[in-house]
């Protein structure tokens, strides 16, 4: 990258200083809760719903939810969330109830969640997109009360209305339906029908049930993670450090509240049921008064047209999503706005500092590290740091304790030894952020959580001598060959190199020679971007070609013995990810290995005959 950022005015550990004196909002206390010692946010919102009730007192004639044709000030989501509350109330869901969400990016969405949080119920956020059987089981294991569909999750859950049913539910409500699905009311016309807005006020603490979001479920059936309002609430908190770390790093002061700055705007392409979406937007936009933008399926031009009709000061998304985002958006294109553009769930990216500084070089850069477990994210950064470290994930929250202990290490973490920095190893977590653990699945908490709040990851990582958090690789997505292990992150950004790669995707192939070979799956750039032209600087990128630009920074065991190329329209699909847009490696590496066997590699040669 030509831009090279200038030395911090400040260390990372005066920064931290500065942020925990005590009129800081970011100042932190040390606290028990149950068996868990863990510094907390002293001024964080004792709830969900004080922090709602307090933006819809402060903001209450802003917009608030931009769909398509359709604009809500935050005055509207209340008189509609609070009306749904007590329909909540009159059909029996009481404080602690679970409720099930399962809609696209609609603002019943965000309206029922406001709902469930002025009850004191259990919001149970649903992947929309999972298979028939996945779906129903997170809906069932989760009892809820009532649940609140869209059309298409409708017709998926139709079927189980009546075990649903034995189990506890009453309430099946579905959201833009031009029919109903027997057992579903409409909506609309069940808010309609019911104009009081009475139900109980029940005190909601800190260390209260708030929520159950769901682990991605790629090798398994997902698990429910449960979190208090506390732990969700931390993630606000977190996110904020990195744009107050950025400041004064810069040598600047931390700005006090400016009621009469402009309204931040954001485009939201992440599902509403994925940690990112709700705990990283959602929640803080929500509490900032800001304006949220949302899509019904992420689309890059449509994506780049809002940026400019909605005054789109902050967008993100996963890596892919904001490099797309940022290819559409013209050079010169008049009223974009773009301060900042984040992103997370997805392997750090090599390309994206370069890609920004040249289309919108004034825009902020923030990255992150989390995991639903931990309620978003764990590790962040922006600006200046961010720059000069594009492959590191950032540093821990204030709040947050990382520690890479051996993978191998028993339970609990608190007595595993911690490895010296640049030593790979399992990356662990601890803070407020932390949940409760899996819901009704104490087997898989105790592998995953011990007594004192620590949670191991499961992704393989290391911190350098200030701390900056590097993520190697999941640990179930390291490639062994030949007893070296292999960075499926390390290979795919260096085949990012050539500017025609547009996605990629490194996974194992099977190999009777040595164990497993390294295969690249490489989604490219139509022939119309410039990177395809007769006139690009690199040579085509054919197989030769990228192998060849892998081999100029791998070592010789590290590079493609594979490589797939892909070519796909701007707006199609390259490969294969679920709904929040992570690629689903279990599915890449059925197409390598096919194409791996198809071409007969991976054999070993026959002995010769003596």
């Amino acid at each position: 990258m030509s831009y090279v950022p200038p030395e911090p005015v400040r260390s990372i550990e005066e920064c931290d200083a500065i942020l925990q004196s005590p009129q800081s909002p970011l100042v932190t206390d040390t606290i028990t809760i149950g068996k868990r010692r863990v510094r907390v946010y002293r001024n964080l919102p004792a709830s969900i719903r004080d922090m709602w009730l307090t933006s819809v007192e402060a903001f209450a004639k802003r917009e608030y939810l931009i769909y398509e044709n359709e604009r809500l000030t935050y005055a509207d989501a209340q008189e509609r969330a609070v009306r749904l509350a007590s329909l909540l109330h009159a059909r029996g869901v009481k404080k602690g109830d679970r409720v099930a969400i399962a809609m696209r990016n609609i603002p019943e969405w965000a309206i029922t969640w406001w709902a469930c949080q002025l009850l004191g119920a259990v919001a149970v956020a649903v992947n929309a997109w999972l298979t028939p059987e996945a779906f129903y089981h997170c809906v069932s294991i989760t009892t809820p009360t009532a649940v609140f569909v869209d059309a298409e999750r409708a017709e998926v859950l139709q079927p189980k209305v009546g075990d649903l049913r034995s189990l506890g539910c009453r309430t099946f409500l579905v959201a833009r339906s031009t029919t109903l699905p027997a057992g579903f009311e409409s909506f609309v016309d069940a808010l309609k029908a019911h104009t009081s807005v009475d139900f109980p006020r029940s005190e909601i603490l800190p260390e209260d049930d708030a929520c159950i979001f769901f682990t991605s479920g790629t090798t398994s059936l997902p698990k429910g993670v449960l979190s208090t309002h506390r732990q969700y609430l931390s993630n606000m908190f977190n996110s904020a450090c990195s744009g107050a770390r950025a400041l004064l790093r810069k040598g600047e002061t931390l700005p006090a509240p400016d009621p009469n700055a402009p309204q931040l705007s954001v485009l939201l392409v992440v599902p509403l049921f994925h940690a990112m979406g709700n705990h990283s937007f959602l929640g803080p936009v929500s509490a900032m008064g800001g304006k949220i933008v949302l899509m019904r399926k992420f689309s890059p031009s449509l994506g780049a047209q809002l940026v400019v009709k909605e005054g789109i000061t902050n967008a993100s998304g996963v890596p892919s999503q904001v490099s797309q985002l940022l290819e559409e958006i013209p050079h010169d294109a008049e009223g974009v706005k773009l301060e900042t553009l984040s992103y997370g769930g997805g392997p750090p990216s090599s390309r994206l500092p370069e890609q920004l500084r040249t289309r919108l070089p004034n825009a902020l850069m923030a990255q992150g590290y989390g995991l639903t477990e931990v309620n978003s994210a764990a590790t962040v950064f922006a600006g200046d740091d961010y720059l000069a470290r594009p492959t590191s994930c950032g540093l821990p929250a204030l709040a947050v304790d990382i520690k890479i202990i051996p993978p191998t290490a028993p339970m609990p973490i608190s007595s595993a030894p911690a490895l010296k920095p640049r030593e790979v190893g399992e990356v662990c977590i601890h803070g407020p952020n932390v949940s409760q653990g899996y819901w009704r699945d104490e087997e898989a908490t105790r592998k995953a959580f011990d007594d004192e709040g620590w949670f191991r990851s499961g992704d393989l990582g290391y911190v350098d001598e200030e701390g900056f958090l590097y993520i190697s690789d999941r640990a179930k997505d390291i490639i062994i060959r030949s007893g070296e292990n292999i960075s499926s992150v390390q290979v795919e950004n260096a085949l990012f190199a050539h500017d025609a790669v547009r996605e990629v995707a490194v996974v194992p192939v099977p190999c009777e020679v040595h164990g497993e070979q390294v295969a690249a799956v490489v989604v490219l750039h139509p022939s119309t971007h410039p990177s395809r032209s007769s006139s690009a600087r690199q040579p085509p990128p054919t197989e030769a070609a990228l192998r060849s630009i892998a081999a100029s920074s791998l070592p010789r065991h590290a590079v493609p013995a594979l490589v797939i190329l892909i070519e796909v329209g701007a707006e199609e699909e390259g490969l294969p990810k679920n709904a929040t847009g992570k690629v689903v490696k279990g599915d890449v590496k059925k197409l390598a290995t096919a194409e791996w066997e198809k071409r007969g590699l991976g054999k070993k040669p026959p002995r010769a005959k003596l």
